[in-house]
C-alpha cells in the first residue's frame, strides 16, 4: 500500500493535525489484526507524541474519530492530551461536524435484521433526519442495526441507549448511483452504512449492508468543523475536489 502522509496533511499546528485517510487502511490498531499497519502509526512516525497519551483507550492516541477501515478521508488527530481533552469536550457539545460524500445504490430488499425503515425516503426532500438507536449484530458482532423506541424491550435493552442523527441531502443519481452529503456530529460505528442501507440505499461498494462488490467504496469524509483548541475560534477543514 502506497501512502505519501506528508502528501495528505490537510492542516497542522502546534496541537493538532489533520490527515486525508485513503481506503483500505486501519484508523488505529484493530483486535483482529494487531501486525496491520494503521494511520496512527503513520502519522506517529511524522508526530511521535500523538501516540505519547490516552485518548479514547491508549492503543488510539491522539486521534477524535475513527473511520472505518473501507472509509477514506479526513482524521483528525490531536497532538497533546490538552488538545484531545478539549476537542472531546466540545464533540459532547456537538460542535464537532463531520461530512461524509456518499455513493450509493437503489435496494429495496432489506437485509437480515433491520426492521421496516419509518422515515422519509432520502431522495424525496431536501434533507432527511434519519434517527436511530444502535444495536451491534452478526457473529462477531461485525455490524450494526438500527433500532427504535418502539422495538421489543429485550432488543432496546441492548442497544447504544443514544439516539444518533444522520442528515442526508440528495445530490443526483447518475448511472445508477445515487451522490448524497451525509452531516453528523456524535457518531456510532457503521452509522452512515447501516442509516443509508436502512433506507434503501446501500453504499456503493459495502457488502456488508447489502450492496454488491464494487472496485471502490462510497463513502468519503470530506469536511470536518470544530473548535481548534489553540484559537478557541470554529474551523472548517476540507477536501479540495480533486482528492474526493
Amino acid at each position: 500500500m502506497e501512502y505519501s502522509l506528508v502528501d495528505n496533511i490537510i492542516y497542522e499546528d502546534d496541537g493538532i493535525i489533520v490527515v486525508n485517510k485513503i481506503s483500505n487502511l486501519p484508523t488505529v490498531p484493530l483486535k483482529k489484526d494487531k501486525d496491520k499497519i494503521t494511520l496512527l502509526d503513520i502519522v506517529g512516525e511524522y508526530c511521535s507524541q500523538v501516540k505519547n497519551f490516552s485518548g479514547y483507550n491508549f492503543h488510539e492516541g491522539g486521534v477524535l474519530h475513527r473511520l472505518d477501515t473501507p472509509t477514506s478521508g479526513l482524521v483528525l488527530v490531536a497532538k497533546n492530551k490538552e488538545s484531545f481533552d478539549f476537542l472531546r469536550e466540545k464533540q459532547k457539545e456537538n460542535l464537532f461536524v463531520k461530512q461524509y460524500f456518499v455513493k450509493a445504490i437503489y435496494k429495496q430488499t432489506l437485509i437480515d435484521g433491520f426492521k421496516e425503515y419509518p422515515y422519509k425516503d432520502p431522495k424525496s426532500e431536501n434533507i432527511v433526519v434519519i434517527k436511530s438507536l444502535f444495536r451491534h449484530y452478526g457473529e462477531g458482532r461485525t455490524s450494526v442495526r438500527p433500532v427504535m423506541e418502539d422495538y421489543h424491550k429485550q432488543i432496546v435493552n441492548k442497544t447504544s441507549n443514544t439516539f444518533y442523527e444522520t442528515k442526508v441531502n440528495f445530490k443526483k443519481e447518475d448511472e445508477g448511483i445515487n451522490y448524497f452529503i451525509c452531516t453528523l456530529t456524535n457518531g456510532f460505528r457503521h452509522q452512515i452504512r447501516a442509516h443509508m442501507a436502512w433506507s434503501g440505499y446501500p453504499l456503493l461498494g459495502d457488502t456488508l449492508y447489502g450492496a454488491e462488490k464494487a472496485t471502490e467504496f462510497g463513502l468519503n469524509c470530506f469536511s470536518i468543523s470544530f473548535i481548534n483548541p489553540a484559537t478557541k475560534l470554529l474551523q472548517t477543514v476540507s477536501l479540495k475536489e480533486e482528492k474526493l
